[in-house]
């Protein structure tokens, strides 16, 4: 009868030390941080490949990596060398015959394409955790759940119980998506080497903002005063989401699409970006060739006389979305009546 118990208590115990000491890799630093924010960057060296080259294997990885009504490519700009990706999936800590033990976890994933080089980075981590007995699922951010202050003890030699399974599983599921970037760009002509940082890896070249500031900058409309993307007021943005749009192409700004979605307003890079939908076969659409400007016009709804405000964009990148193309455009100017 000892020796049964005995042997009973090894059972139990030898995977707890076993799992123990797995956990040395997930304690401090392996949830890296950029001011305040939790960042997973990668950068990976690639020998004698254009930036062009590492942009096309990179996109078509993305597209196939995530794809599907939420998990999606949002933004990709050829010339910039940049793709923008959002993520919503599961990360299971248990599944058996007892149970499914899961959370539903939304990321970004930024990439940043050079010559010889690429750097992703996965960042704005959001976690929602059904508890089986409350009615709503608990909601957690990366930064207040998996960072060495919340996960870790004083002396950082051990992981707190709560939010373990969720630190050691985000850093799990990050690596994986570095692997599958890496297999993407061939093991053959792939070399990881440090990331950078603070990085900002998402900053776009001088001379191209140098560009748009000065396109900017010619922009002006009588009757309308200029505001800044950062200073619209949380009045202003709901009525653009309850407005009638029109979208025009500077090339040819008598032919006009009023058959548009609103998308919203969201930062990406760095930019102030401006998101429609629109049918692929539209006549504008189709004017709205790559890095052209184009304008959104809002209109209160019955009121078609006159649009109470008008965003200058600048296209950078469009993506599928059922039936329609979504247009992403960095903002230039934005005027109000």
């Amino acid at each position: 009868m000892y020796m049964r118990r005995l042997l009973l208590f090894w059972a139990f115990l030898i995977p707890t030390l076993l799992w123990a000491q797995d956990d040395s890799k997930y304690l401090a630093g392996a949830v890296p941080e950029e001011n305040g924010k939790v960042v997973f960057s990668k950068e990976i060296k690639v020998n004698s490949f254009s930036k062009d080259q590492v942009f096309d294997i990179m996109l078509k990885w993305a597209q196939d990596r995530f794809k599907g009504d939420v998990t999606r490519v949002v933004y990709s700009d050829k010339n910039a060398g940049d793709i923008a990706a959002v993520g919503r999936e599961y990360i299971v800590f248990q599944n058996n015959a007892l149970s499914l033990d899961r959370s539903l976890m939304n990321y970004r994933v930024m990439i940043k394409c050079a010559d010889n080089n690429c750097t992703l980075k996965v960042y704005g981590i959001r976690y929602e955790y059904v508890v089986s007995y409350k009615r709503e699922p608990e909601k957690y951010v990366a930064e207040e759940w998996i960072t060495d202050n919340f996960s870790l003890n004083k002396d950082k030699t051990k992981l707190y119980r709560g939010s373990k399974k969720f630190r050691i599983k985000t850093v799990d599921f990050v690596n994986d998506i570095f692997k599958e970037a890496i297999s993407a760009l061939g093991t053959a002509a792939v070399e990881e080497v440090p990331s950078a940082q603070n990085e900002n890896v998402a900053a776009p070249a001088a001379k191209k903002e140098h560009n748009v500031v000065e396109k900017s900058q010619m922009i002006t409309k009588k009757g309308y005063k200029t505001i800044e993307a950062a200073n619209l007021t949380a009045s202003q943005t709901s009525l653009m989401a309850e407005s009638t749009l029109q979208v025009s192409s500077e090339r040819n700004n008598e032919l006009k699409d009023n058959a548009v979605s609103w998308k919203g307003i969201g930062n990406m890079f760095g930019k102030f970006i401006a998101s429609v939908a629109m049918n692929p076969g539209s006549e504008t659409f189709k004017q709205i060739g790559n890095n052209d400007n184009y304008s959104i016009s809002f209109f209160v709804k019955d009121k078609a006389d006159e649009a109470w405000m008008i965003i200058e964009c600048q296209k950078v990148g469009e993506t599928i979305e059922g039936d329609q193309k979504a247009i992403a455009g960095e903002i230039l100017k934005i005027f109000v009546k």
